[in-house]
């Protein structure tokens, strides 16, 4: 399945000597969707502006009840480079950086329920963290996730694809800082 973010940030879409505002629903690596009211620009050659990050080259692929579908131009290589820059600059549906991520390699186990999955912590925030399971299996809801340098920390999975799943602390960052900063001091210092 092909990762999507939702978005929701004001756009505009132009074709020649038209544009008219939209919302950008939806990112893919892909392309976009977009909501707009009125007539849409010419098909042909749309250009997408996207608050904050700049115009993209873009074709028409459908569009049906207020919303448009849109396929960004260029090799998939591109398209994965301007999707990993819209999302290092606006952040994505999981994880909107309030706090600094560091990556790490470290070992650890979610529990969810009474089960207990073996995974490997891939970064780590005073919001959260993103772990790879070392299965795919179902994970949802509340969990608690354990490493071999740290106690358990409370979280709630916010999202999930295939084996990597992302989680958001539940307790306060403060004590995520205490119980990481001398793990990572730079997590620390952005508390």
């Amino acid at each position: 399945m092909e990762q999507q973010v939702a978005l929701n940030q004001p756009g505009r879409l132009q074709s020649g000597d038209r544009s008219l505002d939209c919302v950008v629903v939806r990112l893919s690596r892909k392309g976009a969707q977009v909501r707009f009211e009125g007539p849409l620009p010419d098909a042909g050659e749309v250009f997408l502006s996207i608050e904050g990050f700049g115009q993209l080259s873009c074709s028409l692929v459908d569009s049906d009840d207020g919303y448009a579908d849109l396929r960004f131009e260029g090799d998939p290589e591109t398209q994965d480079a301007v999707f990993q820059e819209l999302l290092a600059q606006m952040g994505d549906e999981e994880g909107r950086r309030r706090y600094l991520r560091r990556s790490v390699l470290w070992p650890g186990t979610l529990k969810s329920g009474s089960e207990q999955l073996d995974c490997t912590i891939l970064n780590m925030s005073l919001g959260g963290a993103k772990v790879a399971l070392g299965q795919e299996r179902d994970c949802s809801g509340s969990v608690t996730l354990f490493g071999d340098r740290f106690d358990g920390l409370d979280a709630t999975v916010v999202w999930r694809r295939g084996r990597v799943v992302g989680l958001q602390f539940k307790v306060e960052p403060a004590k995520v800082a205490r119980i990481l900063g001398d793990l990572l001091p730079a997590i620390k210092a952005s508390a």
